[in-house]
């Protein structure tokens, strides 16, 4: 061998160690002829070298693969020139990428190349990836930005140039704490540079979520934005950039600001909303749902929800209900329901059918009424006693003018005679005034807020006894010492036990009655005030009024006075019951709730 011929083989071997990629010799039949392989470039294809020697290109590949390759190997010894190109393999780990350069080498007259092979799948990979990230940066539906460690604002995508109002170049050649963006908090403080997002991350190193924001475009609108923001770490741990996601969250403010709205208007009208799910049956309740009904939550199932009206009203609920699934027609009604303090109140319930996402429903609101049924029936009550009480003396003032007419004309006349019917008619007159005060004092302390105040009873029922003491000077009224308060209405407390004193009095068949007032706390936590009275009876008719749920066969002043005594107790929060024993004796007694401690 030459001197030239060896420093030829030299440079070869040389080359061979420090070539990282396997190359192959193929003969012009695609037969493996020569391997070239070190300790660093692995087995080629992925097999030992020793293998592929005397093989051909169909042994190792797909036929398919193996004419590609052939044709390639083909152009290349018929042209002269170099091929470069790419290919994958499918091998029993998974598919491999390749990046080969195939040259003619050797004579003319032997017809081999030399085939240089890389393994790019790596590489292939990553470009792959940041393909992707690249096109998920640009069709994002989330506004992004990259900021430099310095400040300055590297990238943008085509959202955040909508969210921003810029165009891409103007928001790059920007620093994040410009004070051209003019950013905000809600109440419209500018948001100073030390609490930004970013300064937040670059300072820390940890990320920053729901930042909510809103800024003046250079169009002088405004948009409220979300804004996300994450740090990319160099090898030493710092921070490098800062990514920022932005969303555009001025609907959903918009939407807050109306639920808001609604919540008060809600509020204001004192109504409840609920939706009503037709095919699991449950039900959702608004905040005014909540509030009217006393409950932290109200998600009740249907049939839970009907349980909780008045036995006598569930069916025609449950009627209402069914009827408005069945025809869509809208649907009203009222009914009763106990509340969570166990206060039955009255609500009108008001629902039409509706599909929201495909799903069936029912919508409706519900009001409280009970004020409004109560005003009806006072109404009523009083409409009924007035027209009662005037009817009768005006019968009594018709008859006894009459008569007194007729004593007038008469020959036998009898000034004794004329004026009793004077007197008599004098009488029905005063007691018709008095009846309307009444019935005016009582409309009045009816519709005050009856359970704002707090009262200390001992000096409550001994004004009233002064009063009354004054009036009846024949009657005793005993007031036994009490320190207990009550909460409650002061002009409501006062009419209450003056109209059972009064008629205590009124009802004794004794010339001297005495009636005893006594107060004391009960261990429920509530105020027990005794009304007790000698020889005093009341009336089945009276009974009847303090006992009824409603209003009651009440027809006449008196009656009005112990219907009124049982509206103002249960509105008030308490109770009245009578008990009359063998020895003539007869109490009512008044439940009141116990004025609470600051």
């Amino acid at each position: 061998m030459s001197k030239e011929s060896l420093h030829d083989q030299d440079v070869l071997n040389g080359l061979c160690e420090i070539i990282s990629d396997p190359a192959i010799v193929l003969d012009a039949d695609g037969v493996f002829v020569d391997v070239i392989h070190n300790a660093h470039n692995g087995a080629l294809f992925f097999k030992d070298p020793e293998t592929l020697l005397g093989t051909d290109l169909w042994d190792i590949f797909s036929t398919a693969q193996a004419d590609q390759f052939y044709a390639i190997i083909e152009d290349v010894l018929e042209t002269g020139e170099q091929q470069h190109f790419e290919y994958q393999l499918s091998l029993d780990h998974g598919d491999r990428h390749f990046e080969a350069r195939v040259t003619p080498v050797g004579s003319d007259n032997v017809g081999r190349v030399l085939w240089l092979a890389e393994d790019i799948t790596q590489r292939k990979r990553r470009r792959e990836k940041q393909a992707l990230i690249e096109r998920v940066f640009e069709v994002s539906p989330v506004g992004i930005v990259v900021v430099e460690r310095s400040g300055r604002i590297s990238l943008a995508n085509d959202r955040a140039e909508e969210l921003l109002g810029l165009e891409r170049e103007k928001i790059t050649r920007r620093r994040y704490d410009q004070p051209e963006w003019n950013i905000y908090y809600k109440d419209g403080t500018e948001i100073p540079d030390s609490e930004h997002p970013v300064t937040q991350v670059l300072e820390s190193g940890e990320p920053v979520f729901g930042f909510e924001h809103w800024i003046e475009l250079e169009d002088g609108s405004e948009r409220w934005l979300s804004s996300n923001a994450a740090p990319i770490l160099g090898d030493d741990g710092t921070v490098e950039r800062v990514v920022v996601g932005l969303d555009d969250a001025t609907r959903l403010k918009q939407r807050e600001e109306q639920l808001e709205w609604l919540v008060g208007t809600e509020t204001l009208a004192d109504v409840g909303g609920w939706e009503l799910d037709l095919e699991t049956g449950l039900i959702e309740g608004t905040a005014g749902m909540k509030r009217l009904y006393g409950t932290p939550e109200y998600n009740p199932t249907l049939e839970e929800a009907i349980k909780q009206y008045h036995p006598n009203d569930r069916a025609a609920v449950r009627d209402a209900i069914e009827t408005c699934r069945e025809t869509g027609e809208p649907m009203e009604l009222e009914a009763r329901r106990q509340t969570a303090d166990e206060t039955e109140r009255w609500f009108r319930l008001r629902a039409e059918k509706t599909v929201r996402d495909g799903t069936p429903k029912l919508r409706g609101i519900v009001r409280d009424i009970t004020q409004d049924k109560e005003r009806e029936q006072r109404l009523m009550v009083m409409s009924r006693i007035l027209r009662h009480n005037i009817r009768n003396k005006l019968t009594v003032i018709r008859g006894n003018s009459r008569l007194l007419k007729e004593e007038l004309g008469s020959s036998d006349f009898s000034v004794d005679a004329a004026s009793g019917h004077i007197d008599r008619i004098e009488n029905a007159s005063k007691e018709l005034d008095s009846l309307a005060e009444r019935a005016r004092t009582f409309d009045r302390a009816i519709e005050r807020d009856l359970r704002n105040g707090t009262l200390h009873l001992e000096q409550a029922l001994t004004d009233i006894r002064d009063d009354l003491t004054a009036q009846h000077s024949e009657a005793t009224i005993e007031v036994a010492p009490t320190d207990v308060e009550v909460s409650g209405d002061r002009m409501a407390i006062d009419l209450i036990l003056e109209v059972l004193v009064e008629n205590a009095l009124e009802y004794s068949d004794l010339p001297d009655p005495t009636v005893k007032l006594t107060a004391e706390e009960t261990p429920a936590g509530q105020v027990t005030v005794s009304v007790d009275t000698d020889g005093s009876a009341i009336p089945d008719m009276e009974r009847d009024v303090l006992d009824s749920e409603t209003e009651g066969p009440v027809a006449h002043s008196r009656g009005l006075g112990l219907w009124a005594v049982t509206w103002l107790v249960r509105r008030l929060g308490g109770s009245v019951t009578i008990d009359e024993d063998h020895d003539g004796e007869t109490r009512v007694e008044l439940v009141f709730p116990l004025a609470q401690s600051e």
